[in-house]
């Protein structure tokens, strides 16, 4: 068990990002309904991978109500982490020409993307997304991300349907946008500890690696998918296992956590990796210690992990 410890396919990882594109609650289908469902180039899986500025997304929907109005616009997945944007698109009664000008005026949303669209009588819509050269009022907000960004969790970009009625984003009709070029998931995290050697009972502090530039980013994505609950991020769950010379692990009792990267529209602040763990009793000789993050992102458990070694 080594670097990064993913427990999903790349595939079912792709839906849970696709969860969290807009950080916010989206639309729900009512009990018993089988609900709106669309297609990105003609793939049911929410994320488009390779794109540029010129790229076209077909996006096909069905179940959505008739002759109903819709928006479609990008994002950037700073949009996700600012409370501004949580306000506005939780639910309201603002009319389709208010509702643009509302979306258009924050700063991580390309006014120019902004595209009204109105479903057919049997409930289905089809569209064709030319995706543009990106220009948000926040420099920061770019499109594609920053490097910073990606690394901080903020992967790709929010390709969203928003619904003109309830004003929430429409989960089925929203996706990421993966720029050719850019990684599909971000790079590993860093790992240091407080200690070269412990003793059993010693307590021994986790942190990033000074000048780290890569993170844990899952608790970005985990924490942005609480918000499409409109709830505060769940308290994460983190292990830490000493695994010794011929594989032999063993728990350490800890109290590490991660918090996820924010955004204050200025400064774009990364998750921190935080804490300590104390090492356990009967452990001895050249440790490797394996911290991992596990999250639960729509219904998949996801985790990332890196060893470091500790001699005991």
């Amino acid at each position: 068990m080594r670097g990064r410890q993913w427990k999903a396919k790349l595939g079912s990882v792709a839906l849970a990002l696709s969860c969290v594109a807009m950080g916010i609650a989206g639309t729900a289908a009512p009990a018993g309904a089988a609900g709106p469902a669309c297609t990105f180039n003609n793939s049911s899986t929410p994320i488009v991978t390779d794109v540029s500025a010129g790229s076209k997304v077909a996006i096909k929907c069905t179940g959505l109500p008739a002759l109903h109005p819709y928006l479609v616009l990008q994002a950037s997945l700073l949009i996700g982490i600012d409370p501004k944007a949580a306000a506005l698109l939780s639910g309201g009664s603002l009319g389709l020409g208010t509702l643009e000008a509302a979306l258009a005026a924050l700063p991580e949303i390309d006014a120019a993307s902004i595209t009204p669209l109105l479903s057919d009588l049997s409930g289905s819509l089809n569209f064709t997304y030319t995706v543009p050269t990106f220009q948000p009022t926040d420099p920061n907000a770019s499109c594609p991300p920053s490097t910073a960004e990606i690394n901080a969790g903020l992967i790709g970009c929010a390709l969203a349907m928003v619904d003109v009625t309830t004003q929430k984003p429409v989960a089925a009709g929203s996706g990421i946008l993966e720029y050719a070029g850019d990684p599909f998931l971000p790079p590993n995290p860093t790992l240091a500890f407080s200690a070269k050697k412990a003793t059993p009972g010693q307590q021994v502090t986790v942190s990033d690696k000074h000048g780290a530039t890569t993170y844990w980013w899952l608790a970005t994505l985990a924490s942005l998918e609480a918000l499409l609950g409109g709830g505060a991020a769940p308290t994460p769950v983190i292990s830490v296992d000493f695994i010794g010379k011929h594989g032999v692990q063993v728990a350490a009792t800890n109290n590490v956590t991660v918090s996820p990267a924010s955004y204050d529209g200025t400064t774009l602040t990364p998750p921190i990796l935080s804490g300590t763990f104390t090492v356990p009793a009967g452990v001895t000789g050249l440790q490797k210690v394996l911290v991992q993050y596990a999250a639960d992102l729509s219904g998949i458990n996801t985790a990332v992990g890196v060893e470091h070694p500790l001699k005991v």
